[in-house]
């Protein structure tokens, strides 16, 4: 959805970007001594609406990218 938005629509391009559920409860980032890799949500993967290697392919970088890694 971000990529439709103009890219001189930087605040419209960061209050999407910025968006969550309602019902998720963000942590406090200035909380001393937070852990991270203590937060449930740190081991849900994200949903991806989209296969990242079909839009590589079509630009034709998966190739070099697969090569790489």
């Amino acid at each position: 959805m971000v990529n439709d938005v103009a890219a001189n629509c930087v605040q419209l391009r960061n209050l999407l970007l910025s968006a969550y559920p309602c019902d998720m409860c963000l942590p406090e980032p200035l909380t001393p001594n937070l852990k991270i890799d203590l937060l449930a949500e740190i081991t849900q993967s994200p949903d991806i609406p989209y296969d990242h290697a079909v839009l590589l392919e079509r630009v034709g970088l998966r190739t070099g990218l697969d090569a790489v890694i």
